[in-house]
C-alpha cells in the first residue's frame, strides 16, 4: 500500500497532466466536426453580411438631381420638388419655406445642381437649397 501511495505522491504532477490531456482529447473527437465547419461557417456569415451591405448601399443610393437657376422661385422650385415625389404638396413646402424666413426677408434659393436623397424631409431639403 505505501509503494502505491508513495507512486501517486512522486508522480502526481504527470497524472495530473495525463488526465487534462485525456479529457482535451475526448472534447476535441466528440466536438471535431464542429470544429472542422467553423470556418466554413464563418464564410457564410462574412458573405450574407456583404450581400447585406450591398443591398444596403443599393437602397439608400437614390438621389434625385434638382437644378434651380437666377430666374427660379420658391413656387416653381416646391413645383419641381412634387413632380419628382420628393415632397407630398408643393403649397405645403412653400408655406414652410415662407415660414422659415424672418419678418421682411424671404429666405433665398442656392443657384447650382442639387443632389437630394429619395425620402429627404421638408427640413433636409431646405437645409441643401436654401441660403
Amino acid at each position: 500500500m505505501r509503494k502505491i501511495k508513495d507512486f501517486f505522491y512522486d508522480k502526481n504532477d504527470i497524472i495530473i497532466v495525463l488526465i487534462i490531456l485525456a479529457a482535451a482529447a475526448f472534447i476535441i473527437y466528440t466536438r471535431i466536426n464542429v470544429i472542422m465547419d467553423y470556418p466554413e461557417q464563418l464564410a457564410r456569415e462574412a458573405a450574407a453580411t456583404e450581400a447585406s451591405r450591398e443591398e444596403e448601399t443599393t437602397t439608400e443610393s437614390t438621389v434625385i438631381s434638382l437644378t434651380i437657376d437666377d430666374s427660379d422661385t420658391i413656387a416653381t422650385v416646391s413645383e419641381e420638388l412634387e413632380a419628382e415625389g420628393l415632397v407630398t404638396s408643393a403649397d405645403d413646402f412653400e408655406t414652410y419655406v415662407d415660414d422659415l424666413g424672418e419678418e421682411d426677408e424671404e429666405p433665398v434659393l442656392k443657384t447650382g445642381t442639387f443632389q437630394i436623397p429619395e425620402g429627404a424631409s421638408q427640413e433636409e431639403i431646405t437645409d441643401i437649397i436654401i441660403e
